[in-house]
């Protein structure tokens, strides 16, 4: 192979019609660089102005591009840029090339890279580091290709909330698809009318293609629904219906510990002796009492741990028995957990309109001043409808459909503002999410 085609190839320039003329080490701003002084061999060219082919070259220029990397070293590239005259119409012009942009510093490679940098988690200031340019340059040029639309509604829709950019409203919108995986759309605002006008621009015909759409219990997104969706089935996600519950129980257990927090036994020295055993008995064990029982095996609950407070070890079982046993109001709000847990595991879309009308009637039978269930059973009640289509199986997945996947989005977008310390601009925000998110191809080409 020919030194300069090793050369050409060593750069990895696209025009093959550059030749490197000379391989240099400079040290250019204090910064020890290697430094190609590349030319163009001539070709046919035209005028851009009348296309006659009568042209001559009427001077030359240097320009210094910022290259890529090479081992190390920061790359520049010393252009010889020929300018031409048409002898017919005078017109002067540069010679094309497709080394560098009209006016920019910055090679076409390096924006291409640059862009391909930006899709991985990290900041801009990473990736204007790693390809030794400014911050400012990554961000116009991320803005200036980086424009994504959002993508058609699907058959199944999930909505959510997450926390926005620093600005006037507190929380940003979420849709996506969870058959694909991919994200829908980024809104700024969850607010109602924000997304009454959002969905007004969209076709009937796309809106009335969703069967499916899953959401929290959060009010606005029921209205949404009803008066946008109204052919689409609303869910309730289940994970949000049950930790209403779970909260409950959390806090009627808080309340209970506390009345025992300073009814020391004189079991403990020091600073421990002023707390009885059973308020840390609630609170060292508050996990276990809200673990589950019907996605755990029994073998788990049989296993032993050595319990501080009681000094001697003891089975999960054993550790919740003897909560239960202390105190009535634990005991009755145990069960009535664990009884949801059930009817979220084992009910079915036929059956589960039956069993939580059951369930909510021994909430309000049940006889208690610190009844925090009671709460819960009216929101149930208000969102049964919604509640009762979590159990509809998904004929494509054979599975129910939750916002699982959406929850999993919004971590992934913290991590997204975590790494990039935070995001001003939410338009940039929006394009970083979906660009990093999605599994096409890039939107561009130089």
């Amino acid at each position: 192979m020919p030194t300069n085609d090793y050369n050409i190839d060593f750069f990895r320039l696209q025009d093959k019609s550059l030749c490197i003329e000379k391989l240099t080490e400079e040290i250019i701003k204090g910064v020890k660089c290697l430094v190609a002084y590349v030319k163009r061999n001539k070709t046919d060219s035209f005028c851009i102005e009348c296309g006659s082919g009568n042209i001559v070259v009427n001077s030359y220029y240097i320009r210094t591009i910022r290259y890529l990397d090479i081992a190390g070293y920061n790359s520049i590239i010393k252009y010889k840029q020929r300018r031409y005259q048409c002898r017919d119409c005078k017109k002067t012009f540069n010679e094309s090339t497709n080394l560098v942009e009209k006016y920019s510093t910055i090679s076409n490679q390096t924006k291409l890279k640059l862009l391909e940098e930006c899709r991985i988690k990290q900041s801009f200031t990473d990736v204007s580091e790693r390809l030794n340019v400014s911050t400012t340059t990554v961000l116009n040029e991320f803005k200036e290709h980086i424009s994504i639309s959002r993508n058609k509604l699907t058959e199944i829709l999930c909505f959510d909330e997450f926390k926005a950019t620093n600005g006037a409203v507190k929380y940003a919108f979420i849709l996506g698809d969870p058959l694909s995986g991919e994200i829908v759309d980024i809104l700024p605002s969850r607010q109602q009318e924000y997304l009454y006008d959002y969905f007004n621009k969209v076709s009937d015909e796309e809106r009335f293609s969703v069967k499916y759409i899953v959401t929290d219990l959060f009010e606005p997104f029921r209205t949404i629904v009803r008066n946008r969706f109204w052919k689409s089935i609303h869910i309730a996600d289940r994970f949000h219906w049950v930790r209403l519950a779970t909260d409950a129980y959390n806090r009627m257990r808080i309340k209970i510990m506390n009345n025992y927090k300073d009814l020391g036994d004189g079991q403990f020295k020091g600073r421990y002796n002023k707390y009885s055993t059973y308020y840390y008995m609630l609170k060292k064990y508050a996990k276990v009492l809200v673990m589950n029982r019907y996605s755990r095996s029994e073998s788990f609950f049989e296993s032993k741990q050595y319990v501080y407070y009681l000094d001697k070890e003891l089975t999960l079982n054993e550790i919740i028995e003897y909560i239960l046993n202390y105190d009535k109001d634990m005991e009755e709000g145990y069960f009535l957990l664990q009884d949801l847990y059930k009817i979220s595991k084992q009910s079915t879309f036929e059956t589960a309109r039956h069993d939580l009308k059951e369930w909510i009637s021994k909430v309000e039978e049940y006889d208690s001043t610190l009844n925090y269930f009671k709460s819960v059973a009216t929101t149930y009640r208000s969102w049964l409808k919604e509640i009762i289509n979590s159990f509809i199986i998904n004929p494509k997945t054979n599975k129910r459909m939750t916002n699982g996947f959406i929850e999993g989005k919004n971590n992934y977008i913290k991590v997204i503002k975590r790494i990039g310390f935070g995001f001003k601009n939410f338009e940039t925000f929006r394009a970083k999410i979906l660009y990093t998110n999605s599994k096409n191809k890039l939107p561009f080409k130089y």
